[in-house]
């Protein structure tokens, strides 16, 4: 069944009401204020987003698809059948998605697929070889330089994208519980792990360089930016400065959230919180934590955000997909 519908455009003025509120610890006046909000249905279920030449990648998972959907008119331009739920990364020239291979539970075993973001077509299967008795499982990607990072429960796997080979493994013990998050740019990795530290690595040897405790349940690294770690934990979201291991500043915004760093230093965040009538989208600013806007969007149930190229997506689990076209800051 063709559940694709009619995109529906609510302009500003239609925003009045979705738009107020204040987000917790914002500006009493902080309100939502998009050019447009494009409201699309192109499946029953929605999962991982990411943004890529211009168009928008969204995990359909009800029916095992990864679709490309047109960032100006909201049109599915491409198809690509998957093997159950994914993750997804993208880099200048590729479009990386990691399947769950038909296994069950929250992790993922592959193979990684590359994908070209002009074409859709399918231009690599990696799998994720694992040694005998300690197979490989993934939580998520992420594409930092020439590598693609797989990182799971147990394991961060480094693979290279131009030989298409995992070229390095770094095992993590149980000191500090399994990985929660990852995040990799400019030679180095952090990973969170479900006791509360950060975990960093020199990405070209994987040797561990220091170990960080920060007061968050379960924190997952979102991305890296020079010496700043933009994290999310239980609902809040915030930024670590590696150089001193102190929190530079966290906001928390109900019992789920969801980051995003778009090139021009805000941070998108979608969070959830039991006493807004929707989800919420806030920008931030990463060097302070300042509330840029903040308000509600006429969904629920957000499974990711992704900022770039002047516009913010948010897929949901209902199905929806929201793209925002926001005014200059």
């Amino acid at each position: 069944m063709d559940v694709r519908r009619p995109a529906v455009i609510i302009a500003v003025a239609a925003l009045g009401l979705v738009g107020a509120g204040s987000p917790p610890g914002g500006p009493r006046r902080a309100a939502l204020l998009p050019e447009r909000i494009v409201v699309l249905h192109p499946a029953e279920q929605l999962g991982a987003v990411v943004a890529a030449a211009g168009d928008v990648w969204v995990d359909d998972r009800a029916r095992q698809r990864l679709l490309r959907v047109d960032g100006a008119s909201g049109r599915v331009r491409a198809e690509v059948a998957v093997d159950g739920r994914i993750a997804l990364a993208s880099a200048p020239h590729a479009v990386w998605a990691l399947q769950s291979g038909g296994g069950y539970g929250a992790a993922l075993r592959g193979p990684l697929l590359r994908i070209d973001p002009r074409t859709g077509r399918v231009r690599a299967r990696i799998e994720l070889d694992g040694t005998a008795g300690h197979p490989v499982l993934g939580f998520g990607i992420q594409a930092a330089g020439r590598h693609v990072w797989v990182w799971g429960p147990r394991d961060i796997l480094g693979v290279d994208a131009r030989t298409r080979r995992v070229t390095r493994r770094i095992a993590i013990d149980d000191g500090h519980g399994e990985v929660t998050g990852f995040a990799a740019a400019a030679g180095r990795l952090v990973a969170g792990t479900a006791d509360g530290h950060l975990l960093c690595f020199e990405a070209r040897t994987g040797r561990r360089t220091g170990v960080l405790a920060i007061a968050a349940r379960r924190p997952s690294p979102r991305a890296l930016a020079g010496r700043r770690l933009l994290f999310t934990a239980t609902g809040a979201v915030g930024v670590v400065n590696l150089a001193s291991g102190r929190l530079a500043w966290r906001r928390r915004l109900g019992f789920r959230a969801g980051a995003s760093l778009a090139g021009d230093g805000l941070v998108w965040v979608h969070s959830a919180a039991t006493h807004e009538p929707g989800d919420r989208v806030t920008a931030l600013r990463l060097a302070d934590g300042t509330v840029v806007t903040s308000g509600i969007v006429p969904a629920f149930g957000s499974t990711g955000i992704a900022a770039a190229a002047g516009r913010v997506a948010i897929a949901t689990a209902g199905g929806a997909l929201l793209v925002l076209t926001p005014f200059p800051a």
